[in-house]
């Protein structure tokens, strides 16, 4: 064989060489026609303005969860409060001050002489408000031995609530503030006062003498406990 018989039988090769690998060359990648359908804004990463947003609505849902659970604590202690506010109003509404709705000593019945009244303090328990006092003086009266019984009266005005005083020269009851008088027995006689001293129940049984303290409404022509 002569060499350009060889030259051509070579070039013959080098051409089939090519188209073979032109062949067996993998095909250009085919674009995804359903991404290329889709916006651009889907494709591309989250901008900055969307992360902001999402962390707003966090926010937000943080903000309202902690309303939420600042309303049902705020229920809750308004629950608690109710008891504590009726406890606290207890004394608006109701009478605070117990004593002397019973028989209390006043002593002995020689102790009492006729014609002269003897003052006496009468001591009980007193509840005020929340606290309880024992044996606090509650008030006083005159003890009055007659020929036929004995009084015990109210050292109160019934006027304005003076302290009441005996007056041994005239033997009169006597109001200092207003000079109001009473006779022996508690009777009006002159001065301001609407009605006569206020007399209390009393009691002697075995030579002791018991009075049912009371007080009474001021300024009444008629006798209303307070």
């Amino acid at each position: 064989m002569s060499e350009h018989e060889d030259t051509d039988h070579n070039h013959d090769a080098d051409s089939n060489a090519d188209d073979n690998a032109e062949e067996n060359a993998a095909p250009p990648a085919k674009r995804d026609a359903k991404r290329d359908d889709l916006p651009d804004t889907m494709c591309d990463p989250p901008s900055a303005r969307q992360v902001s947003d999402t962390e707003e609505d966090a926010s937000r849902r943080e903000f309202l969860k902690v309303a939420a659970m600042g309303a049902c604590g705020v229920g809750l202690v308004g629950v608690a409060a109710i008891p504590g506010a009726a406890y606290v109003a207890y004394p608006l509404n109701h009478a605070t001050t117990v004593g002397g709705t019973g028989l209390l000593p006043a002593g002995k019945l020689k102790r009492f002489k006729k014609g002269v009244p003897s003052k006496v303090d009468f001591f009980d328990d007193r509840v005020d408000a929340w606290n309880r006092i024992e044996d606090v003086k509650i008030g006083s009266a005159w003890v009055v031995r007659t020929e036929d019984r004995l009084l015990a009266l109210s050292s109160l005005c019934p006027h304005l609530g003076c302290a009441i005083d005996f007056d041994a020269e005239s033997i009169k009851f006597k109001c200092p503030c207003h000079r109001s008088s009473f006779s022996l027995e508690g009777k009006k006689e002159e001065g301001p006062a609407p009605r006569a001293m206020d007399e209390l129940d009393v009691v002697e049984e075995g030579g002791l003498v018991q009075v049912r303290y009371l007080r009474f409404k001021q300024g009444a022509n008629e006798r209303v406990p307070a």
